[in-house]
């Protein structure tokens, strides 16, 4: 038998998991259906639309009718989509600035040049599988220039959390770097060098 809306509401709203989880059945399809429109990647619309659910649990004691919920999926989901469109678009501009201010350089002569160029797509490609967290967390700190505080409120963690995701991300990308078969003296000092261009 299905439960009446007004006590799904009232339990939701208290905390229970059983209604949140009845709410997250009615409107998971409809608002990945909605976000999927937005975001054409499969896998960046279930990640908002997981997030948007997030944000409905943290803030459900402010929402006291069926109404207030759909408003707030609809509005949250749109505003996500819309950070996430921005933040693609900055992610970009930053990678075509470093690549630009790479070729810059004076010149140090075309093999170094081959080195710089292979160096550079080895170190996005090693980005590129950071875990969920830690890329996300490393991206917005050295490609977008954001700072600790700044992510720490847009992912809703701490800033000690931002600085482990961090180190975390570092670490991992010095040991894929240094086990690629590359010139090791070559790879250190480029290496150090990109890490600058993102400080």
């Amino acid at each position: 038998m299905e439960q009446p809306e007004n006590d799904l509401i009232v339990q939701f709203s208290q905390g229970d998991s059983e209604a949140f989880t009845a709410i997250y059945n009615r409107y998971y399809y409809t608002l990945y259906s909605f976000v999927k429109r937005l975001v054409t990647e499969r896998e960046d619309a279930e990640d908002i639309t997981a997030d948007v659910f997030a944000k409905l649990w943290k803030l459900r004691s402010n929402l006291h009718t069926i109404k207030n919920i759909e408003a707030f999926l609809y509005i949250t989901g749109r505003n996500a989509c819309l950070d996430f469109l921005r933040h693609i678009q900055r992610r970009n501009l930053r990678q075509k600035e470093l690549i630009y201010a790479l070729l810059q350089q004076p010149e140090e002569g075309e093999l170094e040049e081959d080195v710089k160029t292979l160096v550079l797509k080895t170190i996005y490609a090693e980005i590129e599988k950071l875990p969920r967290s830690t890329r996300q967390v490393f991206k917005m700190a050295y490609l977008e220039g954001m700072s600790n505080g700044a992510i720490a409120v847009a992912l809703s963690i701490n800033n000690q959390s931002v600085r482990n995701y961090k180190l975390r991300a570092v670490k991992i990308l010095r040991i894929s770097l240094l086990n690629k078969n590359m010139v090791v003296g070559a790879l250190i000092g480029l290496y150090c060098n990109v890490l600058r261009a993102f400080e």
